[in-house]
């Protein structure tokens, strides 16, 4: 490879990265960087991070745009050290490109039966992916658009103007008019669950808990702090485990981990649909105001996709609350290392039988069902996890 020229791949942050998709390019085509500066962001299963620029020199061109996904060690961009002509960056990512990373196959290959053409390397740089696709959602070749860029490149804008003069072939009624992907996070926590789903002996407990008490007391004592139910939740579970240190591990298949803290994960919905599940630290020692923020904090994040590596923290047990659609009662899925989950659902208030009134009385109630990895929690231990949250209730 040319030394003229920087190749800026996906990296590899993790033994289980495989993959990473692009957030954030820092820097535009043609600007001037420094080396080590913040140059791109990209997500992998888990977090956000940010890949530094190695040599100073010139972002001479972004490879892969903001949304698409890429294996480890996919070309993405180039820095080009001294002045270029565009023949000898063309050339460049065409000598890059004709190097796929181990493992892994042209995309066009595992997408269209047909043998790939010789002029499919000179299509794969004069034009993005993502442009292609727009183009191909047109119905238009790129063949037939003429590129304004260094070396005969297809823009944005070319793209563009080739739509808006009505070369684009009618959409034809019935069709998928585009394909969809799904977010490298959501992706990466499918494979997890299909692999738990295979070899995780899993059970479930119901259990319902009695609210009342518990609720009024932290309503009166913290009237500005919203979430009481997932922060009472929280701090129950912390207090059971650090009664039953012996349940609060992680098992990875092989080696069962002690956690210590009480470290309690909690799933959330991402803006594009994938699920998070940033876990709040050392529970047990916060108070109600800290939990509150901690847990508002890695919310928020965890919505934006851009988990730290503090939000993954290991933890025995996560919480999914489905309480504020409706939901009564479900089965959420244990997601490894971790080796319980707890489904919550909708508070309600409900008829209970009063055995010294000898009367059905009216009681808020929260019904949660508790899921285990039979491999390290057995069904007396998951029972008495829920015993102790259900006295937490009564005595918080």
């Amino acid at each position: 490879m040319s030394k003229q020229f920087e190749a800026i791949t996906i990296p590899k942050w993790g033994i289980e990265m495989t993959h990473g998709r692009i957030v954030d390019w820092k820097y535009a085509e043609g600007d001037v960087i420094e080396a080590g500066v913040e140059l791109v962001e990209i997500e992998t299963d888990k977090i956000v991070n940010s890949f530094e620029a190695r040599v100073a020199g010139t972002l001479a061109r972004i490879v892969v745009p903001e949304g698409d996904e890429l294996p480890v060690g996919a070309l993405i961009g180039v820095i080009a050290r001294d002045p270029y002509h565009p023949d000898e960056l063309d050339a460049f990512i065409a000598a890059h490109r004709a190097e796929p990373p181990a493992g892994t196959v042209p995309a066009e290959s595992s997408l269209i039966g047909d043998p790939p053409t010789a002029a499919a390397p000179q299509a794969l740089f004069k034009i993005s992916p993502a442009l292609s696709r727009k183009l191909a959602r047109a119905g238009i070749e790129p063949s037939t658009v003429t590129g304004s860029g260094p070396g005969g490149r297809i823009l944005k804008e070319d793209v563009d103007r080739a739509i808006a003069a009505g070369q684009a072939a009618p959409a034809m009624p019935g069709l998928i008019a585009e394909e969809v992907r799904l977010p490298a996070a959501q992706q990466a926590v499918a494979k997890r669950l299909m692999q738990a789903q295979g070899s995780v002996p899993l059970f479930h407990l119901q259990y319902r808990l009695e609210m009342a008490e518990a609720l009024e007391q932290f309503r009166t004592a913290h009237p500005g702090i919203s979430g009481s139910i997932n922060i009472l939740l929280m701090q129950g579970l912390a207090a059971a485990l650090q009664e039953m240190p012996e349940l609060n591990l992680t098992y990875d298949g092989a080696v069962a981990r002690s956690v210590g803290s009480g470290n309690i994960g909690v799933a959330v919905a991402r803006t594009d649909n994938a699920v998070a599940a940033p876990v709040i630290a050392a529970v047990e020692v916060q108070t109600a105001e800290e939990l509150a923020g901690s847990l508002h904090a890695a919310i928020e994040r965890a919505r934006s996709g851009r988990l730290n590596p503090d939000d993954q923290s290991p933890a025995a047990i996560a919480i999914s609350n489905l309480g504020g659609f409706g939901v009564t009662t479900f089965t959420a899925m244990v997601t490894p290392p971790q080796v319980m989950v707890l489904s919550v659902g909708a508070l309600q208030r409900v008829p209970v039988w009063d055995d010294s009134t000898r009367q059905f009385v009216p009681r808020e109630v929260l019904d949660v069902t508790l899921g285990c990895d039979h491999r390290v929690v057995n069904g007396a231990q998951g029972a008495a996890l829920l015993q102790r949250l259900g006295r937490f209730m009564q005595r918080p």
